[in-house]
């Protein structure tokens, strides 16, 4: 992985005996159905964001769970077996789309999170520039944010979504290897229809994790409309470089100038901000196995393994098409080499040959009976009694002019 930078903390930190429950059901709302949950009747803009409680009341400013937030790591509260994170990430596909000046990237669910005893599957990331979330009132130049879905079909369960943050840095590494298949495949214009794009088979979105794993943690929010207050976020404390050009193909992306975050919201009262210290994940309990019986008692199981299925068709689909092509032109020569056999040994070219040479005579002759008999209408002058015998005086002329031609020789 690249190296990174570790955000400085000043605080001791207590551990408490449990966490905070969940709020009721009343308080959380749900993400439509369609892209991503969207809407392209809202953007980033200050007029828009100010009006966005108006069709989206879960969006205003005095919720209960809301984000981004800034994090203030003097004032957060250590968790460490209360928040264990595991993660189970495999090579995945990649699509691509542009929804409310979003650059959005979709997976195939082949990548597993287990946080608090629950496993959710990642569905997506997009790309903020500059960040959401700021740390000690600190902005950074990109944010990722991974969507990991408790429904692997469908957002209106809401689920984890993961933070990376970014900074102007080198320009090799694990990260940047990662963007560098996609960001210049990302559209420039709305385009909520997603579309592939070929990438290595081993493209893999934990390249994108720092070298260590070290987490605050806060139940928020959807930090864009519908603003669905169902999510947990998880920003990571080390700060992951990448390199100038990526970051200036996600300017370009955006629009340049353009911001695509949400202002940081005031911490809600109520909010408590977590910090997970362990520098490396906790994957001792996310065997292939304990997804397989998670997976049989989870009642989205079948559209998952669905969805796997399609995830083997995409990572595949360029050499599919390879093999297919190699068919037709095997086929095709096969036709040809049928026909050429067809053609030789019936003599087909030669006999077309001959019929046209004949054709072309045929067609000579009577061109000059035509001429004939034309001139000896002019000499008559006027159509000749019959055809018969008009076609009988043409060829005795035709016969006397060459006996004509042929006396002065002898």
């Amino acid at each position: 992985m690249s190296s990174t930078t570790t955000v400085p903390r000043t605080t001791n930190y207590s551990i408490p005996t449990s966490l905070p429950t969940s709020l009721p059901t009343s308080l959380q709302t749900s993400i439509p159905t369609g892209v991503s949950g969207q809407n392209t009747a809202w953007t980033f803009n200050n007029v828009s964001m100010d009006t966005w409680r108006n069709k989206y009341p879960s969006c205003d400013t005095k919720s209960k769970r809301i984000a981004p937030l800034n994090i203030d790591t003097s004032n957060v509260i250590n968790c460490h077996a209360l928040c264990k994170l595991a993660t189970n990430y495999n090579p995945t596909t990649c699509s691509v789309s542009m929804v409310n000046n979003i650059p959005t990237v979709t997976f195939t669910p082949t990548c597993i999170i287990k946080f608090k005893n629950e496993f959710l599957y990642l569905k997506k990331m997009t790309i903020h520039h500059t960040s959401m979330h700021t740390v000690n009132t600190t902005y950074y130049d990109l944010e990722i944010l991974l969507y990991h879905n408790r429904n692997p079909t469908s957002d209106k369960d809401g689920g984890i979504i993961i933070s990376i943050l970014l900074n102007k840095g080198a320009d090799y590494g694990d990260a940047n290897n990662f963007m560098n298949q996609f960001v210049n495949q990302l559209p420039a214009v709305e385009t909520p229809i997603e579309q592939d794009v070929p990438v290595s088979d081993d493209w893999n979105p934990s390249w994108l994790f720092p070298n260590s794993t070290p987490f605050f943690y806060y139940d928020g929010a959807l930090p864009y409309p519908p603003c669905s207050q169902n999510w947990t976020l998880i920003i990571f404390e080390e700060i992951v470089p990448i390199s100038a050009s990526i970051i200036q193909s996600i300017q370009y992306a955006i629009g340049s100038g353009n911001k695509n975050i949400r202002p940081i919201q005031p911490t809600p009262k109520d909010c408590v901000i977590f910090y997970n210290s362990d520098t490396e994940f906790d994957n001792a309990d996310i065997s292939d196995n304990a997804i397989e019986q998670a997976l049989q008692v989870n009642a989205e199981s079948t559209n998952l393994r669905s969805l796997q299925s399609q995830s083997w068709l995409k990572r595949n689909i360029y050499t599919i098409k390879g093999i297919l092509i190699a068919v037709i032109l095997l086929l095709m020569i096969y036709c040809a080499v049928c026909f050429a056999r067809y053609f030789i040994l019936n003599d087909v070219l030669n006999t077309f040959i001959v019929r046209q040479v004949q054709k072309k005579k045929k067609l000579e002759m009577q061109s000059r009976k035509d001429e004939i008999r034309a001139q000896q209408e002019a000499e008559y002058g006027g159509p000749l009694p019959n055809s018969s015998m008009g076609n009988s005086n043409i060829s005795m002329s035709a016969n006397n002019q060459q006996l004509q031609q042929q006396q002065p020789q002898q």
